[in-house]
Order: C-alpha cells, then sequence, then structure tokens
C-alpha cells in the first residue's frame, strides 16, 4: 500500500457487515422482548432497571469516540505525547461529576437534564440550554460520522458519501427499533470492538519494531514529551491547559450532557451509578493512553519516510488507517477487524447522541406542548421512533459540512467549547449558588457563547499556523531530503461558509502581528466558555438581585449536596471563630469586674459557652449556603 489505496478483501467486508449485522440485531430483539418498547420511560430510559455493565461499557464507547481512536495518533505524530496527559484532568472531572451534579439528578429523576433548568431559572431558560445542547449534538455527531468515512476513504476506493450513508443507516436502525436497551448492549459489542482493533495495530507494531526501537525513535525524533510549564496561553500544550483542559471536557461530557447523565439514570440508584462511572475511568484512560502509543509506534514506523511528504497522504488525521492496511494488509480480516473498531467508535458515540437528542425534543419541547393541552407523553413511542429516525438522517446530512472543517480532534473540541462549555457553567451557577436567577443564567450562556465563538472563529481565520514538529523523507524511495519544519495552517472557519483556506506567513515574525486573543492554544477555548459564562451570569444575577430588592429562595433538592457540604465548612469556621471572639471578650469583661466571684465566674463562663454554641448550630442549620 506504499504507493496507493488498498482495497479490503472479502473476509474483511464480511467482518465489517457481520458488525452491522448483529448491532442491528440487537435492535430487533429489544423491540420484541420485555417490554417491547410500549412506553416512552421504556425506549428512552430502559426502564430504569439496566445493570451495570452495559452502562459502563456505554460510558466507555460513548466517551471514546471515533475522534479519539483517529485524532490522537494523529496528534502523538504531529506533536507528540503532550495529549497523553489529559487523562488526569479526565479523572478529576469524573469524581467532581459523580458527586457535584449526579446526586441532584437522581434525586429529581428527569428524563431531561434540562428540567432541572426549569425548576431552578425557569422555562426560557430551559428552552435555551435544551436548543443549545441540540445544536451542539448534531454538530459533534457529524463529526463523529465523518471520522470513519475518512478512514474507509484513505483505505479503499469507496467514496466517503457511501460510507456515511450505510454507517448512518444502520446505526439509525437499530436506535429507532430497540431505543435505550439496544443502544447500550451494542455499546458492549462496539466498546469490545475498538479495544480489539487499536490492540491489534499496537501488537503488530510491535511485532516489525522492537519496544526499544520504539522509543528510541520517538525520543530522537522529540515525540516523547512532558507538556512545559509555560504560562504563555500561547503555546499549544502545557501542564496547565492539558490538566484543565481535562476537566472541562470531562464535566462537560459528563455532568452538564443529556448524553452520559441519560446513561445513568437508567440505572436504579446513584450507588449504582457512581460505579458504573468510577469503572469507565480506567476503561476511558486506558483505551485514551493505547491510542497515544499507537501514535508513537505509527511515527515510529515512518519516522524516515513521512507519507505526508511522499504524496501518499493528504491529511495526517488518515496515518491511522494508512497504518492499518500497510502493516495488517498481508492478513486476511485483520484490516477489517480494525476498521470494524475505527466505525464502532462513532456508531456508539451517534447512536447515544441520536438518542437523547430524541429524549430532550421529547421532554422539553413536545411534552409541554401537549401538557397545555391536556395530553399526554406516555404513549408517545412511535413519536419518538419518528424523531429518532429524523436526528439520524439529520447527522447524516451535516456530515458533508463537517468534511470541510479540516483537523478532526481540532474541530471537535471547538464544538464542545462553544456550546457545551456555557451549558456547563449554568449548571454549576444553578447548583452551587442561590443568587443566580433566569435573566442572569440566560445573559451569561449567551455571553458564553458570543465570546467563544467570537475568538474560536477569529483564531481559526486569522491565527498564526502552528509548528510541527521535525519529520523525514531521507527514507523515501522517491525522495531524498529532510523537511526540517512544516506549518499546521488553521481551518478558516466563517458562520456563512465553511472552508479549508492556507494562509502563507513569509515569516513566524507576524505572529506578533496577530491579537493576542487569536493566538491562545485551542485548548483553552472551553475554560474561556465556562468562565466568561459563571462570571457574567453570576455579576448580572447579583446587579438585577439589588434592582428587584430581592433574591428568590431555591428549593434545597436543587442545590448540590457537595455545594452544600463546602459552603457550610466556610460558614461554620466564620461562626467559631466569631464565637472564640466573643467567648474571650466575654471572660475578660467577668474577670474584671469588681470582688469576682469564683463560683460565678465558672457559671458565668458555661452559660456563655452554651449559649454561643447554640446560636452557632442554629444559625448553620438556617443558613448552608445562601452567604453565596
Amino acid at each position: 500500500m506504499e504507493s496507493g489505496k488498498a482495497v479490503l478483501g472479502v473476509v474483511d467486508y464480511v467482518i465489517f457487515g457481520l458488525m452491522l449485522v448483529v448491532s442491528a440485531g440487537i435492535g430487533v430483539y429489544f423491540r420484541f422482548s420485555g417490554g417491547k418498547q410500549r412506553t416512552t420511560e421504556e425506549y428512552l430510559m430502559a426502564g430504569r432497571d439496566m445493570p451495570m455493565l452495559p452502562v459502563t461499557f456505554s460510558l466507555m464507547a460513548s466517551f471514546v469516540s471515533a475522534i479519539t481512536i483517529i485524532g490522537i495518533p494523529a496528534e502523538m505524530y504531529r506533536f507528540g505525547t503532550n495529549m497523553a496527559y489529559l487523562n488526569f484532568g479526565v479523572v478529576i472531572g469524573v469524581v467532581l461529576t459523580t458527586y457535584l451534579t449526579l446526586p441532584v439528578f437522581f434525586q429529581l429523576q428527569n428524563s431531561s437534564i434540562y428540567e432541572y433548568i426549569d425548576r431552578r431559572f425557569g422555562k426560557y431558560a430551559r428552552t435555551l440550554t435544551s436548543i443549545g445542547f441540540v445544536l451542539q449534538a448534531i454538530l459533534y455527531m457529524a463529526v463523529v460520522l465523518y471520522a470513519p468515512a475518512l478512514a474507509l476513504s484513505a483505505v479503499t476506493n469507496l467514496s466517503i458519501r457511501v460510507s456515511v450513508v450505510s454507517i448512518g443507516i444502520a446505526c439509525t436502525f437499530y436506535c429507532t427499533l430497540g431505543g435505550m436497551k439496544a443502544v447500550l448492549w451494542t455499546d458492549v459489542l462496539q466498546a469490545s470492538l475498538m479495544f480489539i482493533g487499536i490492540l491489534a495495530v499496537i501488537i503488530k507494531g510491535l511485532m516489525d519494531l522492537s519496544i526499544t526501537q520504539v522509543y528510541r525513535k520517538g525520543y530522537d525524533g522529540g515525540r516523547l514529551l512532558f507538556p512545559s510549564f509555560d504560562y504563555d496561553p500561547t503555546v499549544r500544550y502545557t501542564v496547565w491547559n492539558i490538566l484543565i483542559q481535562g476537566i472541562v471536557l470531562s464535566l462537560t461530557g459528563n455532568a452538564g450532557s443529556q448524553i452520559m447523565v441519560q446513561r445513568l439514570l437508567t440505572m436504579k440508584d446513584i450507588s449504582r451509578a457512581r460505579m458504573a462511572m468510577f469503572l469507565s475511568i480506567p476503561m476511558s484512560c486506558g483505551f485514551h493512553l493505547l491510542a497515544c502509543f499507537a501514535g508513537i509506534i505509527i511515527y515510529a514506523r515512518y519516522a524516515d519516510c513521512d507519507p505526508m511528504s511522499d504524496g501518499s497522504l493528504s491529511s495526517t488525521d488518515q496515518i491511522m488507517p494508512y497504518f492499518m492496511m500497510s502493516s495488517l494488509g498481508d492478513y486476511p480480516g485483520l484490516p477489517g477487524l480494525c476498521i470494524c473498531g475505527v466505525f464502532s467508535g462513532s456508531l456508539s458515540t451517534v447512536s447515544s447522541t441520536v438518542n437523547s437528542l430524541t429524549a430532550v425534543t421529547m421532554q422539553d419541547f413536545i411534552r409541554p406542548y401537549l401538557e397545555s393541552r391536556g395530553k399526554s407523553l406516555q404513549n408517545m413511542v412511535r413519536g419518538a421512533k419518528v424523531l429518532t429516525l429524523f436526528y439520524g438522517i439529520l447527522g447524516i446530512a451535516l456530515t458533508f459540512i463537517v468534511a470541510l472543517f479540516g483537523n478532526l480532534l481540532q474541530s471537535a473540541l471547538i464544538v464542545f467549547g462553544l456550546i457545551g462549555s456555557p451549558i456547563l457553567a449554568i449548571f454549576i451557577l444553578g447548583m452551587c449558588t442561590t443568587r443566580t436567577n433566569e435573566k442572569g443564567a440566560v445573559i451569561g450562556l449567551l455571553s458564553g457563547i458570543i465570546i467563544s465563538s467570537w475568538i474560536s472563529f477569529s483564531a481559526t481565520s486569522h491565527g498564526p499556523p502552528r509548528e510541527l514538529l521535525p519529520i523525514s523523507v531521507a527514507g523515501c524511495p522517491s525522495l531524498n531530503s529532510t523537511v526540517n519544519e512544516i506549518m499546521d495552517t488553521p481551518t478558516s472557519l466563517s458562520p456563512y461558509a465553511v472552508t479549508t483556506t492556507a494562509m502563507p506567513m513569509t515569516s513566524m515574525e507576524n505572529e506578533d502581528d496577530v491579537f493576542i486573543l487569536y493566538r491562545i492554544s485551542y485548548m483553552w477555548y472551553s475554560l474561556i466558555g465556562v468562565v466568561s459564562t459563571l462570571v457574567v451570569g453570576y455579576l448580572a444575577s447579583i446587579i438585577i438581585n439589588i434592582l428587584k430588592g430581592k433574591t428568590e429562595d431555591v428549593p434545597l433538592e436543587l442545590i448540590s449536596p457537595m455545594a452544600m457540604y463546602f459552603w457550610n465548612k466556610e460558614k461554620m469556621a466564620s461562626q467559631e471563630k466569631k464565637a472564640n471572639k466573643n467567648m474571650s471578650l466575654g471572660l475578660q469583661e467577668v474577670l474584671h469586674s469588681e470582688a469576682p466571684d469564683a463560683t460565678n465566674v465558672k457559671k458565668e463562663i458555661k452559660a456563655n459557652e452554651s449559649k454561643i454554641k447554640e446560636t452557632i448550630m442554629e444559625t448553620m442549620s438556617n443558613s448552608w449556603i445562601f452567604c453565596f
């Protein structure tokens, strides 16, 4: 395959077809078994009695998509091992999710997490956040649909259009028939195929090159890196932006997204849901590290002859499937198995997204409309299936726009940052503060989206090129030179048209002429969305409360227990400090009184101490976090 595209063999196509048939069969099975999807509760929430195994696999398969399988090895190839350290932030984000937001969602037991926004703020805030999620989910679904299509087009003559349509139809079929149960159990199959595919790549790579050779080539090529501690926000990867990006990305995907929370709510109680999340951590992080290792192996394989430079590939996003076919092509069935792993990463994410889009649309838009007319949503399963079919088709259509974005991983993270991060901030404001009101939340959400969009769109259109690590073509048969530096030009993104535009710069000195915000690393975009929403939303709420002259009461069940504990602890420390001061003053006053009686002094001190402690307990029982 070194000189052109390879063609998948019959065995490869049989394996790929078998994967689609089994996935579809799972959908058919759950259509005619159990409750037979007769109620929206069973169709969308699997009856809330799912076992831990499929939920754990689904959490991993939904979080780890085809973007990970294709994008992470490409990042290792171009920028080194910096992204491997993202896992530290992801773990922190998962732990925060289990104690910050999950208890509130389990107590409310809503099918849509945006019903919380309605109860906490109001219907306008709920509508806005629901629309934001729908837009984010559709765009991200299109990105992950495009990824495996790109993989297939890089190794066969099958067009991207045919690939997208075939994958999308298969996914939509089993989602529509089997509902949430089919989605969860197909995720078990697809997660297993993802692990098999990535392990096949690693094992074959280590058969061709020893671990010592991989290490030596990676080290000599500058790929084995530890992120710098530089505080410069324009540096693409640092310890700080990787850690924070991991935390925000994890919170956005787990705490502030319908996709993950809906899966957790299919379980009976919160203890099982927490255990499922904790079990998914080693699976998700382990797969991420395997993808990173695969990227280093691929670099070691092509360290002396870069496929991009010799014309074999048009994009480094094709490097993973290219390696699959060039290294595994002599083993019938293995290329097909690896391609199934890539497609599985897409299918699992798309199926979860389609199901969640249906739940949000039914609960946040159709249900209020029906209830206003005295009708029930309980028997609207047919409508839910129509919505599932609609979103599947829409995702297929939008994929052809995403094909113009360029870098897959960066595009996916930008989509998350634009909408997902501000929505996450709204949940934080709702669960961790009591002074935030609906108008402030809406103002904050819109501000966060506008600021994030402005920076990301402007950066991709006007930002400076990014430097790639050195690559070599000294070992290529047709080339005998070394490329010391290649510039990675950002994708040009506009709200009216999406194009990939090369922006030549004669010198890196021109970078100083670019506005500082446009030079910020894309790893900061998500944090910018969160912080801008939090600050603007909270300050706007304070101003509105002052103008109104009052602060609305917030029911206890809408506040995070973790936030309550934190602010209670701060309040108690303040009260104890004040009490100790009062006790000291009271003691001095008694001791300095004329002719004090020792017995009376002791009684006075004990009385004051008891009174102050009672005051502290009474204050704490009534104040919890209202000070914030």
